[in-house]
């Protein structure tokens, strides 16, 4: 076991340098070529774009080589899944093949940390134990921050929706367009919901459909007062309902459901409770209710 440590370990710090080092000589070969450009064709527009598209081509090497890796690691169709994670997280501008290099990096990183640790620790089921989570924790961790963050993000957007529905049905009773009204209300609002409305106004202006747009931005915010609303825009766009009446019903909806889910987590504080008091709260009061007696029998026992 000894003997396996001592070769994984410096294997392992080998890969870690070697990384580094390709990294440091990516950046040095970008300096270089901008260089040369500049000194052949003279510092202008076109040749700084050449330079930042072929440096951003080699520092894609190294991210696309360990992307390989990991693709070897996950089930066919988890990519075309990721993609739609990474977009419901709002890192829209982070491609799934960084994710999984850094899925690969978290891997190597923590191995390592958990093969140091097994060197020092005297006992053998320890180390191995260590061995084998440390590898898992470092391929999982990636992928569970991620869906804490969506979580917390579709939160944010439920929590959101109510008041944005409502300064639409506002901003188009006062005789705005739809697209107007959401333009307005995306720069009106702050958080991930303007800045999915801001990205669906996006999408439109550059030819998409809107009912495209809306089903693809239901895709983004799964939450159910997202899915209402983008299934009644699109059923309004189709059959000519009005959208203020429209927009209308979906506002009471909105607070309606808002009301409910604050009434359900106000239910659920009283059992979320339970469990503090009864580690914290009742130790304590034992020990000033029961403590008195306890010592006076403890010395009667010892005067005995």
């Amino acid at each position: 076991m000894q003997t396996l440590l001592l070769i994984t370990i410096p294997a392992c710090m080998a890969a870690a340098v070697l990384l580094v080092g390709h990294s440091v000589r990516m950046t040095r070969r970008g300096t270089v070529g901008a260089l040369g450009a500049v000194s052949r064709y003279g510092y202008d527009a076109a040749a700084a774009a050449a330079v930042e598209t072929h440096r951003r081509e080699q520092s894609l090497r190294l991210e696309r080589t360990m992307a390989v890796l990991a693709r070897r690691l996950t089930p066919a169709d988890y990519e075309g899944r990721l993609r739609k994670r990474l977009l419901q997280a709002g890192l829209y501008k982070t491609p799934a093949s960084r994710f999984l290099a850094l899925r690969v990096l978290s891997t190597l990183g923590l191995t390592g940390v958990g093969l140091f640790y097994a060197t020092g620790s005297g006992q053998p089921a320890t180390r191995l134990l260590v061995v084998v989570l440390a590898p898992l924790l470092g391929w999982m961790l990636p992928d569970s921050i991620l869906s804490m963050r969506i979580r917390a993000r579709l939160t944010r957007i439920e929590r959101s929706a109510a008041d944005m529905i409502d300064l639409l049905a506002i901003t188009v009773q006062a005789g705005l367009s739809l697209d107007q009204a959401m333009k307005v209300t995306g720069e009106r609002m702050q958080g991930p919901l303007a800045d999915e409305m801001r990205l669906m106004l996006n999408e439109i202006r550059v030819g998409q459909d809107r009912s495209e747009a809306l089903k693809r931005m239901a895709d983004r915010a799964d939450t159910p007062t997202m899915r209402s609303f983008t299934r009644a825009m699109a059923q309004s766009e189709a059959t000519g309902v009005s959208v203020g009446t429209t927009l209308k019903a979906l506002a009471i909806d909105a607070r309606l459901r808002r009301k409910a889910s604050a009434e359900e987590h106000a239910q659920k504080a009283p059992i979320k409770m339970v469990f503090p008091l009864a580690a914290c709260l009742f130790p304590a009061i034992l020990i000033v209710a029961a403590g008195p007696g306890l010592l006076s029998v403890i010395h009667t026992l010892h005067g005995n």
